[in-house]
């Protein structure tokens, strides 16, 4: 079983997408459905949401395979003008939601010899400009990743974490400012047979970290 967060659009329903096409049972937590998915309503905002859909997710006996926390928000906003309230819609989602989610799988990831797979950024290993939630978030997303890598370090779970450059999507366009170019992105699906690969090198090889960016 794949469990992925946010696999109704973007690169979480690439993901989805991908691993369906190998012949997984794919599992979306998310507050969007994707018809081609199995769906287990999650709100990352919401620890009763999240509480709710972990349960759902243990009461399903298949093996946990994956876990991709990959559903995230972004925030651009002037240094002069940042707002505590979209500081927190921005780390709830994140990291915060993706902590906690985690948390709760990670007796069973353990029992199952699951992987975790953080999708970041390559805003978190360096700067932009109108990004400091947004960048915040994913560096913190970075050092949750070596926190898990320390945790599971003698068990059979692997942690990978993705730093992905600029991917067509419709991320920013939620915040008002659309790709201009988007033939010029990354595609999504390209993106997702990357982290396939990943996932598929032998259970004796972790890569840590992996810095995907746009050429």
């Amino acid at each position: 079983m794949i469990v992925i967060t946010g696999a109704s659009d973007g690169l979480g329903k690439a993901l989805a997408d991908v691993f369906r096409a190998s012949g997984k049972r794919v599992v979306n937590l998310s507050r969007s459905e994707n018809p081609h998915t199995e769906n287990i309503p999650c709100d990352l905002t919401n620890d009763a949401s999240i509480e709710q859909a972990a349960q759902t997710t243990l009461a399903i006996s298949e093996p946990l395979e994956l876990l991709v926390n990959c559903a995230g928000v972004i925030s651009l906003e002037n240094l002069n003008e940042v707002k505590s309230t979209e500081v927190k819609r921005v780390f709830q989602v994140n990291i915060m939601g993706p902590m906690v989610l985690t948390s709760r799988l990670a007796d069973r990831l353990k029992i199952d010899n699951g992987d975790v797979i953080n999708i970041a950024s390559t805003v978190g290993t360096k700067a932009y400009e109108k990004q400091a939630a947004y960048g915040a978030s994913k560096w913190a997303m970075r050092g949750f990743s070596q926190n898990l890598q320390l945790e599971f370090k003698n068990t059979g779970v692997r942690v990978l974490s993705v730093c992905v450059g600029g991917f067509a999507s419709g991320l920013t366009a939620k915040v008002g400012q659309p790709v201009a170019d988007p033939e010029n992105w990354m595609k999504p699906e390209d993106v997702a047979k990357c982290v396939k690969q990943l996932v598929e090198l032998p259970k004796n090889m972790e890569v840590s970290e992996i810095v995907i960016n746009r050429k």
